[in-house]
């Protein structure tokens, strides 16, 4: 029984991570050889890793190469560094950072599946980690970004945490927090399954929740002894033109701009995922678990507090995507086959057409 429900765990993931890299390798090579230049169509896999090196993958890799500045140090630290350390060991930095990617994508399937069924029957789990895998900005999960690795550092976090599991939960916490800055808001989860797990009592194993805000803290440190300013990664914003605003005043800014025609693509697609986002999230108070709402709320407010006057929903469709708990709800919203497929048809189009454009050069999230 046992070695039946494993293969079949096991086929399903290979069918989920194999359907989201072929839609990377489809729309990847369609976007060079459907679109006039020079280039030799037996280059396949030349061709299809250009789309997984654009826009912010240039930071990232420049971080690798030659350290930080007072620019690049709005991007934290852990996932340059793994590129780094890679390239000392000869692996290419692109190649480096495209591995580091996709081993972590494998790992969040795993992962999310089996954090799903804590909760979950078998066929809502599944079909949650599809709506993961397939996500319309899920291939940043992919590419040279931190997205694979920082929600593979989120999951591990939460999977340990609900088995009590301090330490691995707060090292986790910690190196989630060195990828990511929203990665440190890992802390309030973390304390209320603690709080929960004990019954209120506080014993020394607390101690190693302090790790999570630690990872911020060390490259606090790291920013003051290289760049003499320990909150160099805020003062970066500027470079991006990122400003204070309460979240409702974002949302009207953006609507605003929508209504002007002012870039009025982008507009669109900042302000459907932030709306699709926070609908997903009132559609599950009260039904998630709390930790789960602790997470999805700080990574839907906090980007909010900081728009751009030209995008004041800027990164809103990569940053919704990272929001696990929402495939969680969507899943089990969805019950029927053939709401689930629609789903995936929908979802997996959108994901076809806009990783086809950031291929192209174009600005997604």
């Amino acid at each position: 029984m046992f070695r039946q429900w494993f293969c079949r765990f096991n086929l399903d993931l290979v069918a989920i991570y194999l359907a989201h890299q072929l839609l990377i390798v489809l729309a990847g090579y369609f976007a060079v050889i459907f679109f006039p230049g020079h280039y030799d169509p037996k280059q396949f896999f030349i061709l299809v890793g250009r789309g997984l090196n654009r826009w912010d993958a240039g930071w990232y890799l420049k971080i690798a190469r030659e350290g930080y500045n007072e620019k690049s140090a709005a991007f934290f630290p852990l996932y340059p560094l793994l590129i780094h350390l890679l390239s000392r060991l000869g692996v290419d930095p692109v190649a480096a950072g495209i591995l580091i990617s996709n081993l972590s994508l494998a790992g969040i399937l795993a992962i999310f599946y089996r954090l799903a069924r804590m909760d979950y029957d078998p066929p809502t789990s599944r079909r949650a980690t599809w709506y993961l895998a397939l996500f319309p900005t899920a291939f940043y999960l992919s590419t040279i970004y931190t997205e694979s690795l920082y929600l593979l550092l989120v999951l591990l976090t939460f999977y340990f945490l609900r088995q009590g599991r301090w330490f691995p939960a707060g090292l986790c916490g910690m190196l989630a927090a060195s990828t990511r800055n929203l990665g440190v808001f890992l802390l309030f989860p973390g304390l209320w399954e603690y709080w929960r797990t004990t019954k209120g009592k506080i014993s020394k194993d607390i101690v190693f929740l302090a790790l999570i805000p630690a990872g911020l803290l060390f490259f606090m440190i790291f920013l003051q002894a290289e760049l003499g300013n320990p909150l160099a990664f805020i003062k970066a914003q500027q470079f991006w033109h990122r400003s204070f605003a309460w979240p409702w005043v974002s949302l009207e800014q953006a609507t605003a701009l929508l209504r002007e025609n002012q870039r009025f693509s982008r507009q669109l697609l900042d302000l459907s995922f932030t709306l699709a986002g926070l609908a997903l999230f009132f559609i599950s108070l009260g039904r998630e678990r709390p930790s789960y709402t602790l997470f999805t709320l700080f990574g839907l407010l906090v980007p909010l507090f900081s728009p751009a006057p030209h995008a004041p929903l800027l990164s809103m469709p990569r940053f919704v995507m990272v929001l696990f708990p929402i495939y969680l709800t969507l899943a089990r919203l969805v019950k029927e086959e053939r709401g689930h497929n629609f789903i995936l048809a929908l979802t997996s189009s959108l994901f076809f057409f806009l990783y086809l454009l950031f291929t192209r050069g174009h600005w997604i999230a």
